[in-house]
């Protein structure tokens, strides 16, 4: 089966959906479900103060972290399966992490390194 990305590539993958991914989702959706917002040591992160700054209710930048958390959690497992449509998604996914503060946005790093330095060529076999 041809995919996208080598399987190494995969592997790390599954790592960023896990990280930025899964916490993203918890944090984005976490004022949907308990009714308060997420805070860390009483301050909601870097990403909801610049947008609560630039005017934007609170709700929005914790949608958007919640739906980047979903976009990796949709494209990685598209990716094992093969899907080139996922391609585009993990690096929407990617991307979106670089917004999310420091851990996310290292995690996102080397997603994109592994997105676009380790794709599949048409001279490399798969097993």
């Amino acid at each position: 089966m041809k995919r996208p990305v080598r399987p190494v590539a995969l592997l790390i993958l599954t790592a960023c959906a896990l990280y930025p991914g899964l916490s993203s989702v918890f944090q984005g959706f976490y004022s949907w479900v308990a009714g308060e917002w997420f805070t860390l040591v009483g301050q909601q992160g870097l990403f909801v103060d610049v947008a609560v700054k630039l005017g934007l209710p609170a709700v929005v930048p914790n949608t958007l972290k919640g739906l980047i958390g979903l976009a990796w959690l949709a494209a990685v497992p598209g990716l094992w399966a093969g899907d080139v449509r996922a391609y585009p998604l993990a690096l929407l996914a990617a991307a979106g992490s670089l917004l999310l503060g420091p851990g996310p946005a290292v995690m996102g790093a080397i997603g994109l390194v592994c997105l676009i330095a380790f794709r599949e060529t048409e001279d490399v076999q798969p097993a």
